[in-house]
């Protein structure tokens, strides 16, 4: 009797083992935006091989290379984080190989493809109707974050609607690390005087001449999608910016003690867009004022809300003196210098102050 129920111990011994060994088989989810290999304890040290050689993951059909990223061990899962997410409509295959050497093999598909349209053109800054003749730089703000490599979306017509294809240096996209402000570059070489392509084909504006923006529907946001309306804009060349911003022309309004109104800056001329926003700061003594920025008239007028009120005192506005005006001359230097002259290799960054009382 007593070998007997050691027996029948020893069988429902074996069926558990038997059903945990089901239980910790390995197979691979995806989840939280990673592949993770489930039921097998991942050892503490990588394979000579490296994580790569057990287990790799691919997007698409046919002979492509495996996806990029990065392994890790997480509480003893083996983990696979692809460098980019996962994309709509894109189907998945993971591979681990288990160390009898079998090959688990799983599919996953991207998330549903998104359809519908959200981003648009929110602003194109300078914002100004009238644009020096010498202008150097656009930004393109949209609502949402937008894909890379799309700039051939952007088009400058003259009046007659001729598209002008030499305007915008050629693949040179700067983008905020958002990817919904773009910032785009007129030729400089068609700007300088003195330069080849100023004497043979001419500035990208022409004083008094008329022109449009025009920035295509199809552009695709980050999703893919493509934008729910296109953009466009007229405006007219003006007379060329070549004096360099001069902060004894800066007129200063100071708000009054104890209220949070705005300290008021504004400059003879409209001033680039997205160095406004962050080359001029308040101080008071050795300390940094916290608040808020904002531009008005056409980016010619610097509004600062500080977070609590006013103190009376002595304060100062910090400026760099590689701050710009539309035409891309800084404080103390023109950037349409004389061709000859001597130009530094590199940008002397410092900064200049203005006084100024709360009382």
């Amino acid at each position: 009797m007593r070998n007997a129920i050691l027996a029948g111990a020893v069988t429902l011994g074996l069926f558990f083992v038997g059903v945990a060994a089901l239980a910790q088989s390995p197979g691979i989810e995806f989840r939280d935006g990673a592949f993770r290999v489930k039921g097998w304890q991942a050892p503490h040290l990588e394979p000579s091989g490296g994580w790569g050689s057990v287990f790799l993951v691919y997007a698409g059909a046919g002979k492509v290379p495996p996806l990029l990223g990065s392994y890790a061990v997480e509480s003893g899962t083996l983990v696979f984080h692809p460098r980019y997410p996962v994309a709509g409509g894109v189907h998945y295959h993971a591979v681990f190989r288990a160390s009898s050497g079998a090959l688990i093999t799983e599919e996953f598909d991207g998330p549903a493809r998104a359809t519908i349209s959200v981003a648009r053109v929110e602003q194109v800054y300078p914002s100004a109707d009238i644009l020096p003749s010498n202008l150097l730089r656009l930004y393109i703000v949209f609502s949402a974050p937008m894909s890379r490599g799309e700039a051939a979306h952007i088009h400058v017509e003259d009046d007659k609607g001729k598209e002008l294809p030499d305007e915008l240096l050629p693949g040179q996209e700067l983008w905020d690390p958002s990817f919904r402000r773009l910032t785009m570059t007129f030729d400089p070489g068609r700007i300088k005087r003195g330069l080849t392509s100023n004497r043979t084909i001419g500035p990208p504006i022409t004083e008094g001449k008329h022109y449009k923006l025009v920035i295509d529907a199809g552009w695709p946001d980050a999703r893919g999608v493509p934008m729910a309306q296109g953009f466009s804009r007229t405006f007219v060349g003006g007379p060329p910016q070549r004096t360099p911003p001069d902060i004894e022309k800066w007129n200063i309004t100071s708000p009054a003690r104890g209220t949070m109104s705005a300290l008021v800056v504004d400059f003879p001329n409209p001033m680039n867009y997205a160095l406004l926003l962050k080359m001029i700061r308040v101080a008071r003594g050795q300390a940094m004022v916290a608040g808020s920025v904002a531009l008005d008239r056409h980016e010619s007028e610097w509004r600062f809300t500080p977070d609590t009120p006013w103190v009376p005192g002595a304060y100062q506005l910090v400026i760099d003196t590689a701050i710009e005006d539309l035409a891309g001359n800084h404080i103390g230097a023109a950037f349409d210098i004389d061709i000859f002259d001597k130009v530094s290799k590199t940008l002397d960054r410092k900064s200049v102050t203005i006084p100024f009382a709360i009382r």
